[in-house]
C-alpha cells in the first residue's frame, strides 16, 4: 500500500482553505479544489495518496453532497474519509451528510487544534480500518486455502467413495484456473479478474457433490448405463444445488453462487442439448462452460469404472470436434492455447501421483513452444481467411500437434472428419467413406507430399477439385477443397484451415473468373490497372510465372538476369530492409480484399536502389494454384521529398524527446490541445486535451489560488495577444504541487485571427523553492527567526482582506515588563538570548495559522485569526502571561519577569491593520498604567481616559515606537558622520583611521579593520586599516600577504550571498578558523564584504574579544551598511590610484623620449601638451599659446603645416626645417581625439646630422610619401 501523506482541502472560499492550509502545512503534503468537480478529479487521480478530506458543502459547480454521492457510487468514500466543513448546523444537513458517508463534520468557527485532532482521528481510523481489512482478506484466503482441501477430500469421496480415488477435484481446479486466465485475456468482456478466477477456481471443486445422492450401483456401474439409469444419473446437478442452497447462512455468498452455477450447469452444452436446463450459448454461466471443458478433458484422460484413459492429443481432438458435445467457439480458442498445461498438469496430478512441487503455468510451458499467440490475433485472422467460405465445411489443423477441429459443418457430407481420433485417420476415413473411389488418392495426397510443399514452398492458398458423395441422394458431386495458411508471421508454424464447398456454389471472383485464359486475365487486369503488370505465383518467395519483361525495364536488367541472379524469385529483387514488411502487409492485405496497394524499395542491377508503388491482385488459375499480378510504378522521386519531410520531423521529434521541458499546440478554434510525450513521463496523469476555455476553470490539476492568472493568460492569448508568460502551480503524479512556466506565442490566420497558440512548459519548481526560503529568510528577524514587522502587516493585511470581516480574529500585542533592567544588568548579549528564548515561547503557545512577529525592541506582535470568540485570545494570553513569570527564575532573582499584553479583536476594533495595531497598542498601554504584568482587551472609553495621562496619545503608530526610533536616529546619525568625514577628507588614510574608531567606540567593539586584495594577486590580502579599543593587542603588522586558501580553507566561502560573514561564538567554526581567529583574542566576529563587479575585493570586519556577542539587527543592518560605504569609497579611491600612477609612469615615458612630442588643437593650433624636451628646445613654448607662433614666431599658420597634410588622413610624416631653432627634423603628425575635440599628436625627431652640405636657405620640405 502506498503512502497516504496528502490531505485534500475542497471549499470554494480561498480564506478557508488559507487556514486550513495553514493548519495542516506541516504535517501533510495539500492539494486543493475550489469546487466539487476538481475535487473529484484529484481524488481519482490521487486515490492511493489521499489519507482524508475536508470538505466544504456549499459550492459552485457540484457541491459537496454530489461529491460524496459519486464517492460512494465508486467506493472511494469507504477508503478516504469525508471530515465535512460547514456552517450549517440544522439537524438535516447533518443526517445527509453522515447518510452519504462522512465520516465527521466540524461547525464554524472552529478551533483549531480541535480540527486537527478530529482530522487525525478520522485518518487513523481509516488506516486501521484497511488494515483490519487487508488482515480479513488474508485470514479469508487461509480459510479458503484450508476449505479447498477439506472439499477436495470429501468431493472425493462424493465422487469415487473413497479418499483413494485419487486427484480428480485438483485437476479440475487447476485445470479450471488456467483455462480462466487464457479466456480473461483474450475476452475482457467477462470481467474476469484475479480475485474472480481464484474464487471460481474453487468453487469447481462441488462441481459433482450431487453424485453423494446417487446409488453405487450406478455411480460405479463399469458398462453403460441404461436410459433409466443415465436419467438417475443426470439427477445429480439438481441434487447439488438443492445441498448448496442449504448453506444460505454462510458469509461468503460470492462463492456459494459460483458452487450453485457450477453445479447445476456443468453438463449444459453451447447447442442446448445439455442438462438440466438445456440452456444455449451465452446464457450458461461463464464459469459452468469452462468447468464443463475441463470436466471432459479429466474424464477422457483419465481411468474410470467404464473406461480407459485416453491420449492427451485423442482428448483434444474429440472436445474439439464436438464428440462430447459443443462448446463456445471462444473457449475453445482458448482451450487449445492451454492444450500443453493441461497435458503437463494431468501428468503431475495423475491419479496415485503426489507432486513433489506446485506446478506453475510458466514450467508447465514448454519454451520452444511456437503457437503461444494471442487468442484474439489468432480468431481474427480465421475470421478474415473464412469470410470468402460462408456455408462450407471448414477444417483448423496443426501439423505440429496433430491437433485438428472442425470448425463449421453445414451438412452431414463431411461427417466421417469428426470420426478419427487424429488428422490423418479422419482424412483416411472420410476418404474411404465419402469420396468417389476414382479421386481417393486426390484426397489421401494431403497426408503427403501435397501438404508438406504447401508449407517449404510458403505457399498462402491452393485448391483441389474430386467428387464427394451427397449423403441425402447417394449421387457424387464435384467439390472444391481449398488449403488456406494461418500465418501469423511465425515461420514454424504450420496452421492450416481446409474449406470445402460445392462446385456450382463457388462464389465468382469479382475480378476474374478461375477458367479465363491467361491472355484474358492479362487482358482485363491491364485494363483495370492500367499498366503493364507481373506475375507472381503467390508463394513465400513470390516465384516469377512469366518473362518478367516491365521487371527488367524497370531495374535495366535481362531476363537471364532474372534467372541465374535472382532464381526467378520476386522476393530476391526487393531491399533486403524491406522484405519482411512486404510479406506481412502483402498476405495482410490479400486476407482483407483483392487489391493491394505497398511502397516499398528494389535493388537495381546497378546496385541502386529505386522506391516503387505496387498495386497487385490475386487470381486463382486452372490449376488451382494462386497468382499475383502486379504493377509497379517508380516513385523515387515523390520519396525523396518525403524523406527530407520526415527527417525535418524526426529532428523536431529529437528536439522533444531530448528536452525535459513541456511542448504544447492548442488550437483556439476547436479548443483542443496536444502535449509532447513528456508530460506523462513528467507528470504521470492525462492533461485535458479538449474544452481547455470552459474545463481549465472546474477540473484540472492546477492549484486554485492560481487559476486566476491562468484564465486571465488563456484569454490574453484567445483574443490576441502575440506572447505570453504565466507561472502556477501543477500537481505532479504523486499529488504534489511543483511551480513551472507557461511561455508561449500565438500564431495569426491569414485574416489576422489568432489560430493556434505554441509554446512550452517549464519546471522551475526548484528554482521556485529556492527562492521562496531566500524570501523566507529576509522576512525573518535576524535574532528571534520570527516574522518581521513589515511581513507580518503585510500577511494581516492579505488576510482581513480576504475575509471582509465575516471571521473573528484577535491581534495581541506583547511588551516585556522592566526590559531594560535586565539589559543594564546582565548586558546586551544575556537580553538577546532572553529575547530568543521569549520567541520560542510566544510561537509554543499558538497556533501554526498564527502570525507571530517581533516589531521591535522587547515588543512582539500575535494575529490569531478565525477564533470565533474572544475568550479563546484572552484564555491564550492568560497562559502565556503564567509562562513568562517562570521563566530565569534561577537566572533573573533580583528582577521580576512579566509581560503584558493588549488586545483588539477584528472587526469589531478595526478591519485593517492600522486599526487594530493601535487598538491593541492603546490596549498594552492601558496594561502598564494599571500596574504591569496583566493583559488589557481594547475598551474605547478606558483607553481615552488613561491616554489623558500621555503625552503623545494622538500620535501615528510609525511615530511613536521609539525604540525603534532610537535605532534609527542612531544608525542616521553613524552614517551622516561617515559620508562627511569621507566627503570632506583630504587625506583619505586619516578619514579612514578616523572612521573606524568613530564606528568601534559608538558600537564598543573591540576592533574595526579592513582587508583588500593585494595589489598583484586576487588570491592573497593585506589588512590595510585598523583600530582597536584599549587593551586590545593590532593585527595589522602580522596580518599581511595572506592566502585566501591559507585561512582555514577558502576563507571567502564564509560570506553568505548578501557578503555577510556572521559568527556569534567562533567555537562554531572549524578547527583550522576557530585557531585562526583565536590566535587573534576574537570571541565573535561580523565581516561584510567588499566587491567590484562581483568580484570579491576584500572585507570590512568588526571583532568583539573576550566574550561572545549577539549582535542586534539594528547593529548588523548599520554596520553591513556602514561597511558597503566605506567600501565604495575605498574602492574609488584605489581605482583613483591606479589611474594616477598610470598618468605618471606614462608622463615618464613621454618625457625620456628623444623626440620632441606635443599635441596641437585641431581648429586653434594651440598647445595642448608639450614633452620636457620640447620645452627644453624651445623655452618660450607652453600650453594655451599656438604652435607657429612658440616654434617659428609667426603670426599666422605655416604654409606647408604638418597638421594641414595630416587633416584629410590618419597619419603623416614630412621633412621641416626651422630656422628659429635652426634644425631639420622629420615630424611625424597622427589625427587623435582629445577630451571632446579633434587634436593632432606629432613627434618631432632631429635629423639635422644627415642633412650637413644641403641648402638651408628658406623652409625645405619633402613629403616621405613622394620619395
Amino acid at each position: 500500500m502506498k503512502k497516504r501523506d496528502t490531505l485534500l482541502i475542497v471549499d470554494d472560499m480561498e480564506v478557508n482553505r488559507a487556514i486550513l492550509r495553514s493548519l495542516f502545512e506541516r504535517q501533510y503534503n495539500l492539494l486543493e479544489a475550489e469546487n466539487g468537480e476538481q475535487a473529484l478529479l484529484l481524488l481519482h487521480e490521487y486515490e492511493e495518496h489521499v489519507a482524508a478530506m475536508l470538505l466544504d458543502l456549499v459550492m459552485p459547480v457540484k457541491d459537496g453532497y454530489e461529491v460524496m454521492e459519486e464517492m460512494g457510487k465508486s467506493g472511494l468514500v469507504s477508503r478516504i474519509p469525508v471530515i465535512v466543513i460547514t456552517s450549517d448546523d440544522t439537524a438535516e444537513s447533518e443526517v445527509r451528510a453522515f447518510d452519504l458517508g462522512a465520516a465527521d463534520i466540524i461547525m464554524k468557527p472552529f478551533e483549531p487544534h480541535v480540527v486537527k485532532r478530529r482530522v487525525q482521528n478520522a485518518v487513523e481510523l481509516c488506516r486501521h480500518k484497511l488494515h483490519l481489512e487487508e488482515l480479513v482478506e488474508e485470514q479469508s484466503a487461509s480459510l479458503r486455502e484450508s476449505n479447498a482441501i477439506m472439499i477436495d477430500a470429501l468431493s472425493s469421496i462424493i465422487e469415487y467413495r473413497s479418499v483413494e480415488s485419487g486427484q480428480h477435484i485438483r485437476r479440475i481446479r487447476m485445470f479450471t484456473k488456467i483455462l480462466l486466465e487464457d479466456v480473461a485475456k483474450a475476452y475482457q468482456e467477462y470481467n474476469l479478474d484475479s480475485r474472480t478466477i481464484e474464487i471460481i477456481a474453487d468453487a469447481s471443486s462441488m462441481h459433482d457433490i450431487g453424485k453423494i445422492a446417487i446409488p453405487d450401483s450406478i455411480l460405479n456401474k463399469p458398462g453403460s448405463l441404461t436410459r433409466e439409469e443415465f436419467e438417475v444419473m443426470k439427477t445429480h446437478t439438481t441434487k447439488g444445488c438443492e445441498m448448496l442452497s442449504g448453506l444460505e447462512r454462510m458469509n461468503d455468498k460470492e462463492y456459494i453462487g459460483y458452487a450453485y452455477n457450477i453445479c447445476r450447469y456443468h453438463h449444459e452444452r453451447w447447442n442446448g442439448k445439455g442438462y438440466p436446463d438445456g440452456l444455449k450459448g451465452d446464457n450458461i454461466p461463464i464459469c459452468a462452460q469452462v468447468v464443463a471443458i475441463a470436466d471432459c478433458y479429466d474424464a477422457l484422460t483419465t481411468d474410470r469404472v467404464y473406461k480407459k484413459a485416453l491420449p492427451a492429443e485423442q482428448a483434444f481432438n474429440m472436445i474439439l470436434n464436438g464428440e462430447c458435445g459443443e462448446f463456445s467457439p471462444r473457449l475453445l480458442e482458448c482451450f487449445k492455447n492451454v492444450r500443453e498445461d493441461f497435458a503437463a498438469l494431468s501428468r503431475a496430478y495423475a491419479d496415485g501421483v503426489g507432486p513433489k512441487f506446485k506446478p506453475e503455468r510458466k514450467e508447465l510451458r514448454k519454451p520452444e513452444t511456437i503457437d503461444a499467440v494471442n487468442t484474439m490475433e489468432q480468431g481474427q485472422m480465421k475470421y478474415l481467411t473464412l469470410l470468402r467460405y460462408v456455408d462450407s465445411t471448414v477444417m483448423e489443423v496443426d501439423l505440429n500437434t496433430g491437433i485438428y477441429h472442425v470448425v463449421y459443418m453445414p451438412n452431414r457430407d463431411f461427417e466421417l472428419l469428426r470420426s478419427g481420433s487424429r488428422f490423418e485417420d479422419s482424412v483416411r476415413a472420410f476418404a474411404q467413406g465419402s469420396v468417389y473411389p476414382d479421386d481417393r488418392g486426390t484426397v489421401l495426397g494431403l497426408l503427403g507430399d501435397y501438404m508438406t510443399q504447401f508449407f517449404s514452398d510458403g505457399l498462402m492458398k491452393r485448391t483441389r477439385k474430386y467428387r464427394v458423395l451427397d449423403q441425402t441422394t447417394g449421387a457424387y458431386y464435384w467439390c472444391y477443397a481449398t488449403l488456406l495458411r494461418v500465418d501469423i508471421g511465425n515461420p514454424g508454424q504450420k496452421k492450416a484451415m481446409l474449406v470445402w464447398h460445392r462446385a456450382s456454389d463457388e462464389q465468382q471472383e469479382e475480378l476474374l473468373p478461375g477458367t479465363m485464359k491467361e491472355g484474358m486475365y492479362r487482358g482485363i487486369v491491364i485494363n483495370r490497372l492500367a499498366g503493364g503488370v507481373v506475375k507472381c505465383r503467390n508463394d513465400k518467395w513470390y516465384t516469377l510465372a512469366d518473362n518478367g519483361k516491365g521487371l527488367c525495364d524497370l531495374i535495366c536488367c535481362t531476363e537471364q538476369d532474372l534467372s541465374e541472379k535472382y532464381h526467378n524469385r520476386y522476393l530476391e529483387i526487393i531491399f533486403p530492409a524491406d522484405r519482411d514488411r512486404v510479406s506481412q502487409e502483402m498476405v495482410s492485405q490479400l486476407e482483407e480484399g483483392r487489391i493491394t496497394e505497398l511502397e516499398y524499395r528494389l535493388v537495381t542491377e546497378e546496385g541502386k536502389l529505386i522506391w516503387v508503388m505496387d498495386r497487385s491482385i490475386l487470381v486463382t488459375e486452372e490449376d488451382g494454384l494462386e497468382y499475383i499480378y502486379t504493377l509497379l510504378v517508380d516513385v523515387t522521386q515523390s520519396h525523396k521529398a518525403m524523406e527530407e519531410l520526415q527527417m525535418s520531423v524526426e529532428r523536431y521529434k529529437i528536439i522533444l524527446d531530448q528536452t525535459k521541458d513541456v511542448i504544447f499546440e492548442w488550437e483556439i478554434a476547436t479548443d483542443e490541445i496536444s502535449y509532447s510525450s513528456n508530460w506523462e513521463h513528467k507528470y504521470g496523469y492525462q492533461p485535458i486535451l479538449d474544452g481547455i476555455s470552459r474545463r481549465l476553470p472546474f477540473a484540472s490539476h492546477i492549484n486554485p489560488d492560481d487559476i486566476p492568472d491562468v484564465l486571465k493568460f488563456t484569454n490574453d492569448m484567445m483574443t490576441g495577444r502575440p506572447f505570453g508568460e504565466v507561472e502556477f502551480r501543477l500537481a505532479n503524479s504523486e499529488g504534489r504541487y511543483c511551480w513551472c512556466r507557461v511561455r508561449a506565442t500565438t500564431q495569426f490566420d491569414t485574416a489576422g485571427k489568432p489560430r493556434t497558440v505554441v509554446g512550452i512548459i517549464t519546471d522551475i519548481d526548484g528554482e521556485k523553492r529556492a527562492t521562496e526560503k531566500l524570501i523566507d529568510r529576509a522576512e525573518r528577524d535576524v535574532l528571534t527567526k520570527l516574522y518581521n514587522k513589515r511581513v507580518a502587516r503585510h500577511k494581516i493585511n492579505r488576510f482581513l482582506e480576504l475575509s471582509q470581516g465575516r471571521e473573528c480574529s484577535a491581534m495581541l500585542m506583547i511588551d516585556v515588563d522592566n526590559f531594560k533592567l535586565v539589559n543594564d544588568r546582565y548586558g546586551h548579549m544575556f537580553g538577546d538570548a532572553v529575547l530568543t528564548e521569549m520567541a520560542s515561547r510566544i510561537s509554543s503557545h499558538f497556533r501554526d495559522c498564527d502570525i507571530v512577529s517581533r516589531i521591535g525592541g522587547d515588543e512582539f506582535m500575535v494575529f490569531m485569526p478565525g477564533i470565533g470568540k474572544h475568550e479563546i485570545a484572552m484564555e491564550r494570553a492568560e497562559r502565556l502571561m503564567a509562562s513568562f513569570q517562570t521563566m530565569f527564575k534561577s537566572n533573573l532573582k533580583d528582577v521580576p519577569f512579566s509581560c503584558s499584553i493588549g488586545i483588539a479583536y477584528s472587526p469589531e476594533d478595526g478591519s485593517d491593520f492600522q486599526s487594530l495595531f493601535q487598538n491593541s497598542d492603546a490596549a498594552l498601554y492601558q496594561a502598564k498604567l494599571e500596574g504591569k504584568n496583566r493583559c488589557m482587551q481594547y475598551c474605547k472609553s478606558a483607553v481615552n481616559t488613561a491616554f489623558e495621562f500621555k503625552e503623545e496619545a494622538d500620535r501615528p503608530e510609525d511615530e511613536r515606537e521609539s525604540a525603534e526610533q532610537r535605532g534609527q536616529a542612531t544608525v542616521a546619525r553613524v552614517i551622516s558622520m561617515t559620508f562627511q568625514e569621507l566627503y570632506d577628507a583630504a587625506d583619505f588614510d586619516q578619514a579612514m583611521n578616523s572612521i573606524l574608531e568613530m564606528t568601534g567606540r559608538m558600537f564598543h567593539v573591540s576592533r574595526v579593520y579592513i582587508f583588500e586584495n593585494c595589489a598583484d594577486s586576487e588570491e592573497r590580502c593585506t589588512n590595510t586599516f585598523e583600530w582597536c579599543g584599549e587593551g586590545i593587542r593590532p593585527q595589522r603588522d602580522e596580518l599581511r600577504n595572506l592566502a585566501y586558501g591559507d585561512m582555514g580553507g577558502d576563507y571567502r566561502d564564509n560570506f553568505n550571498e548578501e557578503g555577510v560573514f556572521y559568527c556569534l561564538d567562533i567555537a562554531e567554526l572549524t578547527p583550522e578558523l576557530q585557531c585562526l581567529l583565536a590566535d587573534q583574542g576574537i570571541a565573535s566576529v561580523l565581516q561584510c564584504s567588499i566587491t567590484a563587479d562581483g568580484v570579491f575585493k576584500g572585507f570590512v570586519g568588526f571583532d568583539e574579544c573576550g566574550t561572545a556577542r549577539i549582535w542586534t539587527q539594528e547593529q548588523v543592518d548599520c554596520l553591513v551598511f556602514l561597511s558597503k560605504m566605506v567600501s565604495t569609497f575605498l574602492l574609488k579611491k584605489r581605482a583613483e590610484d591606479r589611474v594616477r600612477e598610470s598618468m605618471q609612469n606614462l608622463e615618464r615615458v613621454l618625457n625620456n623620449q628623444n623626440s620632441w612630442i606635443y599635441v596641437i588643437d585641431g581648429d586653434t593650433y594651440e598647445l595642448r601638451y608639450i614633452n620636457e624636451k620640447t620645452h627644453r628646445q624651445a623655452p618660450e613654448s607652453r600650453l594655451g599659446i599656438c604652435c607657429y607662433d612658440a616654434f617659428f614666431h609667426r603670426d599666422k599658420p605655416c604654409e606647408r603645416c604638418p597638421v594641414r597634410e595630416c587633416a584629410g588622413k590618419g597619419s603623416n610624416a614630412m621633412e621641416i626645417y626651422n630656422p628659429v631653432l635652426k634644425v631639420w627634423t622629420l615630424a611625424d603628425s597622427s589625427r587623435i581625439r582629445w577630451g571632446d575635440r579633434d587634436a593632432f599628436l606629432l613627434a618631432c625627431h632631429d635629423i639635422s646630422p644627415y642633412k650637413v652640405g644641403e641648402a638651408v636657405e628658406g623652409v625645405t620640405l619633402l613629403n616621405l610619401e613622394d620619395r
